[in-house]
């Protein structure tokens, strides 16, 4: 129903107990014609502005939905933006009190929920948001822990039964050490330069021992390997893929029998070996490997 009709309605109703003479109807009529006009534009605009009052609001704009602007006691603030506050560089303890104080919700990986530090977030600082808006924190990744499974092994050249009398300048021991990872009864250590993250390396010894080293020497690779003479003993050297096969491009390995029952290999990192001479240098550090017991 339109409000014209409406408002007939309305007038109707209200003037319903009047009674008037026949013979003044017309001139009645055209007398109040100027003032009903003005109450159904006033009626009007009341209705209007009540019907506007219920139409949805876009938020945080202060117009209404639709597109039309508001203008006066029509226009409407639904929500109070709030600015997020700068916690890069901060520890999580502080960081997430930060933002809760500021009406904000941090959002991080449940693994990395430590007292790490923050190293980005998303919204950045000084932005604008509304109450209740999820910040995203990118944590410091917690330190790599590397296993010590031989101890405490000095500087890094005596382990598993074998000595290194020479490693190539610049590079020292990786302070690590690990134990049947390459079957039972090898042990492997690695040495690489000063600076570099825990996990990196430049050379990685590995020494088999008993069963494992039985089948070191049968899974390395005849085809495509170069043979060379390790003090008076055959070795193979070859670049190895990830399957163990020989490559291009891969891992400079060197493998011999060092004596009955003890077979040691020497492995490249792939970018250290373009760095240095790698053959050479391989050679030279298996030249430099011998029995402890």
């Amino acid at each position: 129903m339109r409000i014209e009709d409406d408002l007939a309605d309305a007038m109707r109703a209200h003037v319903s107990d009047v009674q008037a003479p026949p013979d003044l109807g017309r001139s009645v009529r055209r007398g109040n014609r100027s003032r009903v006009l003005r109450f159904r534009v006033a009626g009007a605009a009341l209705v209007t502005a009540a019907v506007a009052v219920a139409v949805p609001v876009a938020l945080n704009s202060g117009e209404p939905a639709g597109g039309e602007a508001a203008t006066g006691q029509d226009r409407a603030v639904v929500r109070n933006d709030v600015t997020v506050p700068d916690v890069t560089g901060k520890p999580v303890t502080e960081a997430v009190p930060l933002l809760r104080a500021a009406g904000l919700l941090a959002d991080m990986a449940a693994e990395e929920v430590r007292n790490n530090r923050v190293i980005a977030q998303k919204p950045a600082a000084g932005a604008q948001v509304a109450p209740g808006s999820h910040v995203e924190l990118t944590l410091e990744p917690p330190p790599v822990t590397m296993p010590q499974d031989l101890g405490d092994l000095g500087d890094g050249r005596e382990f598993g039964g074998i000595r290194l009398d020479y490693l190539p300048e610049g590079l020292e021991w990786g302070k690590w050490s690990g134990k049947d990872g390459f079957g039972k009864h090898s042990f492997t250590t690695t040495y690489d330069k000063p600076g570099n993250e825990p996990g990196h390396y430049s050379v990685q010894v590995i020494v088999f021992e008993g069963e494992a080293a039985k089948s070191a020497m049968a899974r390395f690779p005849k085809a495509g390997a170069e043979t060379v003479d390790i003090g008076g003993t055959k070795a193979r050297l070859a670049t190895l893929g990830e399957g163990g096969e020989v490559v291009s491009e891969g891992t400079l390995t060197i493998a011999w029998k060092l004596r009955d029952g003890l077979v040691v290999e020497v492995c490249f990192s792939p970018d250290y070996a373009k760095d240095v001479d790698g053959p050479t240098e391989a050679k030279k550090i298996a030249e430099g490997i011998r029995a402890t017991g």
